[in-house]
């Protein structure tokens, strides 16, 4: 099912949780079983990241791991055959920069992605007033194209963010890189999220950034939103070795929804 479809439906019986797994070709046995503890412990979608030189978005521990994988020599077909095995489990999302896509061809990655099972891509160095030919390609290319907002950013700019977005908007819950801080409180992001409603009542709204556990994903709930994306808080755990089954478990913790049966009960 395409990313959106699926948030929105899924939205109906409870918050959404959407995990990122950042690829790395060392760890390709691993992503099978990863993306099945994922679903079994609620989550709703994957948001798979590929690496990059200079993620300007993340914070140190997904930039130490996006370093560690472009040294292991993780490739866009990695990436590719990634998502042929997460997007069978779970709806996906790519995430990555604009110069890794634009350096491979727009409209060429675009459909390279889509023909690989991914339906949607994050790109968090685009801009609204760049995202016009990205809204293009996606689009031609079956592939929803998220767009983030942030703290700060007038009421308005929000509304139109929300009216180009595909598949949910990815609302970051502060300044800063991934990992770092704690998320802004409902106060803070609650107008934004009522915003986003006005430009899209049907897109769904996921706060992204600081959040790590049940407390933060619960205080990011409770603005609002529709649901959580959590990322270097599962990077520590899968780079420890934490086992799949104690992810699933701890993925329920955030997930706020009873778990599907997926073996890790």
């Amino acid at each position: 099912m395409r990313l959106g479809s699926a948030l929105r439906t899924d939205r109906t019986d409870g918050p959404l949780l959407v995990p990122y797994v950042l690829v790395d070709r060392r760890r390709r046995a691993h992503l099978r079983p990863l993306v099945a503890a994922l679903r079994a412990g609620g989550a709703n979608a994957l948001e798979l990241g590929f690496p990059f030189s200079d993620p300007i978005a993340d914070g140190p521990v997904l930039e130490a791991a996006s370093g560690r994988a472009i040294a292991a020599g993780t490739t866009w077909g990695d990436l590719l055959d990634a998502v042929r095995v997460s997007s069978r489990i779970l709806p996906t999302a790519v995430m990555t920069y604009a110069n890794p896509v634009w350096s491979h061809g727009l409209s060429r990655a675009a459909a390279e992605l889509h023909d690989a099972g991914a339906s949607g891509l994050i790109i968090p160095d685009l801009s609204l007033e760049e995202s016009a030919p990205w809204r293009h390609a996606t689009r031609a290319a079956g592939l929803d194209l998220v767009l983030l907002a942030a703290p700060g950013v007038e009421l308005e700019r929000v509304r139109r963010i929300a009216r180009e977005s595909r598949g949910f908007l990815y609302l970051v819950s502060r300044y800063g890189t991934t990992g770092a801080g704690r998320a802004q409180g409902s106060a803070e992001l609650a107008p934004l999220v009522r915003a986003a409603r006005a430009g899209n009542p049907t897109l769904p709204v996921l706060v992204g950034f600081g959040v790590r556990d049940r407390s933060t994903a619960n205080a990011a709930r409770a603005t609002g939103a529709d649901g959580v994306i959590v990322g270097t808080a599962l990077e520590e755990k899968i780079a420890t070795g934490t086992p799949h089954a104690q992810i699933s478990r701890w993925v329920r913790t955030l997930s706020g929804r009873p778990a599907l049966h997926g073996g890790f009960e």
